[in-house]
């Protein structure tokens, strides 16, 4: 009898056990639950933004347009606790972060698209309109948060390769999308979503503690494996609300915007980021009637955490002789990574003990082998450190320059460029904007120099036992590069170098607008209208004016029109305030929740401003015939005016006395260079220099035997671009 119990018994165990398994996995969320909203602060900032100055009666507001949350599924992964990160990063904390921390006067969502789901998406807007109407509850010229998202279209093929662009809507509550709009097909986020499920047991193995957070990414994988995507050919309102939308090219993008009748803004951003951009990447594909359009693209990036994309160079990373990539040789300003992969082959060699004509002669195959595997040259080296490649790719002489610099991507070389084919084509006509690019909701992360690891993207730090995990040691034996089938790397995403695009990643930049009122719609009209100009993230007050227009009326920066006689300008610039450490808390807030937000540091200025140096001219004489040279026509700068140290700020004026006989559409803007001052990541890779300047050894950011763990704090001059003015020549 007793053994019969004991079947039973064991029997009903079977039986219960998925059950059991089941109760548990509900009661402990074994199986991942969804991100929670936050909550938003209902107490009044401490500080107004709002900069009014009787020079042209029009407020300056200081926003951020571009700020991810961790709805974002690459931030998703990036906060994940075995990464360092913090964990979940909801819309609540951008607003909160906004309004308390950086102190803004608008800012912006825009995770990725690729895979946000419905769901997602409305309690995004659900916790913008509360953002909106808390802050409107305790100072009703608070803050303006805006909705958008982010369309991340990347290719390998340049030609193929149309880049980042934000979408943001005027709206937060009418005829608003029901989906936003991704790219198709992409390699990185799809890489993520499709991540086999033993890498969250390993992550649970290494960091059980933390069990939940990776529950909850493996149900965030599923929940978008199980995502349909929308059909293409239905018209978007027709569509159904759980479909993932994808626009091929910024054409697709554009009709679909139309399809939604939603007042909108297209801004590429990180146009130059080698990171996102393949070799010879260039704006000259997308310079045609169908993939620019000049009622939606009018404005762009031109820094943000992720570096500055204004600098054109003549320099290549290939060279293009008879339809065949050749390595280029290295000059003062660029050594190229396919040439430096002959060096790393050559000092291999020597070590082991390589002749002379051997290791030159495997150089040269490095060289050809690394041009070959385009855009998977890093591949042909085995086992490459990052040391190895020096400051190879980048962009010596540009200020705080994104990493892997893509010239022909570049802002300068999008105004002076032309289609003389396609006669329906608009040229670009940007105005500048500055932004975080920040993926832990943190919106305005450049008001101090501080915290690299919450304030940047820069999560590197050697010291973290996952880093280097799978690199096995060189092998000097064999001092050869290896060919790569190209075929072979279908549906792979080039190599990634999170040690040197760590020294690559900074605070982020800011938009300034000229409005006549704090409010939505003046907001709106001043991005229209290009009266907008960028920050490196320092709050520096900017009005650049033509000031001899024939209709006695003063032209502002973003402004476009014709000239029958040389133009005059004026520039007045005020340096940032200075900064208090610390934040400056009222007692109704929740200071625990805001203290671990902001980690202590808040806006925080004091009276005394920054001194502005001197102001930088820069002349741009677009293209008037096709393969006009580009260099020839960009004048970086054309004219520098010194300015007197004043809390006063800089008043300077200049005249083009050769425009009337350049006969020609010429645009200009100006930069507003601050006084010397330290900010993170400022040396990049801080190059140890021989006697004749070349490097010869980099000390990487967030590297123990580098730049060590700390902010990684150098000397830069922090500045503000002017958006252009546009002068077509009318002749007499």
């Amino acid at each position: 009898m007793k053994g019969y119990l004991n079947i039973a018994f064991k029997g009903l165990l079977v039986l219960l056990f998925p059950f059991l398994i089941l109760f548990l996995g509900l009661f402990f969320d074994f199986f991942g639950k969804q991100q929670d909203t936050g909550i938003i602060q209902e107490s009044r900032a401490p500080f107004l933004n709002a900069n009014i100055e009787d020079y042209d009666k029009k407020r300056i507001l200081f926003g951020d347009l571009h700020v991810h949350t961790t709805y974002s599924l690459d931030a998703f992964l990036g906060n994940l606790p075995i990464l360092e990160g913090e964990g979940a990063h909801p819309v609540a904390d951008a607003c909160n972060f906004a309004r308390f921390c950086a102190n803004l006067d608008f800012f912006s969502v825009t995770d990725h698209a690729e895979f946000l789901t419905r769901r997602e998406w409305e309690e995004t807007i659900e916790s913008l309109q509360d953002c909106s109407v808390i802050s409107n509850q305790v100072d009703e010229e608070e803050i303006i948060p805006i909705l958008g998202w982010e369309w991340t279209q990347s290719s390998l093929r340049p030609q193929d390769h149309y880049g980042h662009k934000n979408v943001i809507l005027k709206s937060i509550s009418n005829n608003l999308p029901a989906r936003p709009i991704g790219a198709p097909d992409h390699t990185f986020f799809q890489g993520i979503v499709d991540a086999p499920i033993y890498a969250l047991y390993g992550a649970l193995l290494y960091d059980y503690k933390n069990m939940q957070s990776y529950f909850d990414y493996r149900q965030r994988q599923l929940i978008i494996r199980n995502q349909e995507y929308c059909d293409d050919e239905t018209h978007v309102k027709d569509l159904p609300l759980d479909c993932l939308e994808r626009a091929e090219k910024p054409s697709d993008l554009y009709r679909k915007l139309d399809e939604w009748e939603v007042e909108a803004l297209v801004i590429p951003h990180g146009t130059a980021w080698g990171n996102t951009s393949p070799p010879l990447a260039s704006w000259k594909n997308q310079l045609n009637s169908k993939e620019h359009n000049a009622k939606y693209q009018n404005l762009i990036e031109i820094f943000s955490g992720h570096g500055n994309s204004e600098e054109y160079r003549s320099w290549e990373e290939f060279k293009i002789l008879e339809e065949e990539k050749v390595c280029p040789s290295p000059n003062e300003n660029y050594l190229p990574d396919c040439f430096q992969a002959g060096e790393i082959i050559k000092e291999r060699c020597r070590v082991a003990a390589g002749s002379e004509e051997t290791c030159n002669s495997r150089a040269s195959d490095a060289r050809d082998n690394f041009t070959k595997a385009n855009p998977f040259g890093l591949l042909t080296i085995p086992n490459h450190t990052p040391g190895e490649w020096l400051d190879s790719g980048q962009c010596r002489d540009c200020y705080l320059p994104a990493f892997e610099y893509r010239p022909k991507s570049s802002i300068q070389y999008a105004l002076a460029l032309r289609n003389f084919e396609d006669k329906e084509s608009k040229a670009y006509r940007f105005g500048f904007i500055g932004s975080s690019d920040n993926h832990s909701a943190r919106p305005g992360t450049g008001f101090k120099e501080i915290d690299r690891t919450k304030n940047t993207d820069s999560k590197y730090k050697s010291s973290n036992s996952l880093q280097g995990l799978g690199q096995s040691e060189l092998n000097y034996a064999i001092p050869n590069s290896i060919e790569i089938n190209l075929e072979q790397m279908v549906n792979r995403t080039r190599p990634s170098q999170p040690e040197r695009v760590s020294s690559f990643l900074y605070t982020g930049g800011l938009i300034a607008t000229h409005v006549t009122q704090k409010n939505r719609d003046s907001l709106w009209k001043s991005l229209q209208a290009r009266e907008v100009y960028a920050t490196s993230g320092e709050r520096i007050l900017l009005w650049f004016d033509l000031v001899n227009h024939p209709s006695e009326e003063i032209k502002p920066m973003g402004s476009e029109f014709f000239m029958t006689k040389n133009p005059k300008f004026q520039v007045r610039a005020l340096g940032s305030q200075k900064q208090r450490p610390g934040c400056s808390f009222n007692n109704e807030l929740d200071f625990n929740s805001l203290n671990e937000l902001c980690n202590g540091e808040c806006f925080n200025p004091i009276d005394e401003r920054n001194n502005i140096s001197r102001i930088e001219v820069i002349r741009i004489r677009p293209q008037t015939y096709p393969d006009e040279p580009i260099e020839t026509l960009i004048q970086d700068p054309w004219k520098v005016l010194e300015c007197e140290p004043s809390q006063e700020g800089c008043l300077v004026e200049f005249e083009d006395q050769n425009f009337n006989d350049a006969n020609r559409e010429i645009i200009y803007y100006v930069r507003a260079i601050q006084e010397p001052s330290v900010s993170i990541a400022a040396a990049n890779l801080a190059c140890e220099v021989d006697q004749s300047g070349k490097c010869i050894k980099v000390n990487l950011c967030g590297d123990v035997n580098g730049q060590g763990e700390g902010d990684c704090l150098a000397e830069s001059e922090e500045r503000a671009w002017s958006s252009p003015i546009f002068i077509k020549f009318s002749g007499n």
